[in-house]
């Protein structure tokens, strides 16, 4: 090998994690960090997670009163977003199993390999779509 492989069996674990690709990590962080920022403050949504994870929510700030409701208006701003190329998904429950339902949202996912460009898009078509859709 010209260089060092970035997994080995030999390796603890810590050391695999710094090596070669450690910074995606931190590069990822960041991503997610600036998502999370572009997301707040849209009129009747609110995001729901912590700012460093890739994976987050968007609620109703408001329920309309009915969980069916609320599924619907959610799924309009998803269609809407995947009109324009903006891949969304409703978070998925077992209604029936769970013990404490938690409330109808969005579920949002960064990746590391998405541009900062992808991301800004990303965040200012869902606002616009969450503006239409809500106001």
């Amino acid at each position: 090998w010209e260089r060092e492989p970035s997994f080995c069996c030999g390796k603890p674990p810590p050391a695999c994690a710094q090596s070669g690709r450690g910074g995606i990590f931190s590069v990822l962080r960041e991503k997610c960090k600036r998502i999370h920022k572009a997301l707040q403050g849209i009129s009747g949504l609110k995001v729901v997670g912590e700012s460093f994870s890739p994976a987050f929510h968007l609620q109703l700030q408001e329920s309309t009163g009915s969980r069916e409701e609320d599924v619907k208006l959610l799924q309009e701003i998803v269609n809407h977003c995947m009109d324009r190329s903006i891949a969304l998904t409703q978070a998925r429950y077992l209604e029936k199993e769970e013990k404490c339902l938690p409330p109808p949202s969005i579920r949002v996912v960064v990746t590391v390999e998405q541009t900062d460009e992808e991301l800004e898009r990303a965040a200012r078509t869902i606002k616009e779509v969450a503006q239409a859709v809500l106001l």
